[in-house]
């Protein structure tokens, strides 16, 4: 797949980390096999045929956080982590609101959530998956200005 193909500009969240992910791994010289399969990927998921279950759902629920912030799901997705990190200082959080940043904006299943027995691991648990994004964040950048540089 050329990456003029691949610098569609949409507003999808989602398309753009993958995209941006699939760069990475060429000017990493992945695999081609791996390149061709996640290149179909793309065009599958650019194509509008993807599966009813990455879309948005019509009716997406508002929750409140008490005294922070009222989001709905996809405005959760946005939220930048030095915000979310704000947030999390602040004992008002519930403990509900906590797993709806983990499940929404960090994709953590929502079986594994009993497997944070008390408020601080999930707290903890957030925090890790921000450092997680930085991290992630940061080697794209590196990789980009590599690519740029070559």
């Amino acid at each position: 797949m050329s990456d003029r193909k691949l610098d569609n500009k949409t507003s999808d969240p989602l398309l753009k980390v993958l995209t941006a992910h699939y760069k990475a791994l060429v000017s990493a010289g992945s695999d081609e096999r791996v390149l061709r399969q996640y290149a179909a990927l793309l065009r599958f998921l650019k194509s509008g045929n993807a599966p009813k279950f990455l879309q948005e759902p019509v009716h997406a629920k508002h929750t409140e956080m008490p005294g922070l912030f009222t989001l709905n799901d996809r405005a959760l997705i946005s939220v930048s982590l030095d915000q979310i990190d704000k947030f999390l200082s602040d004992e008002r959080l519930t403990r509900k609101d906590l797993e709806r940043i983990a499940i929404q904006r960090f994709s953590v299943p929502h079986g594994s959530m009993r497997s944070f027995s008390n408020r601080q691991l999930l707290v903890d648990k957030i925090r890790t998956l921000i450092d997680n994004e930085r991290t992630h964040e940061t080697i794209g950048e590196v990789a980009r200005g590599q690519t740029k540089q070559s």
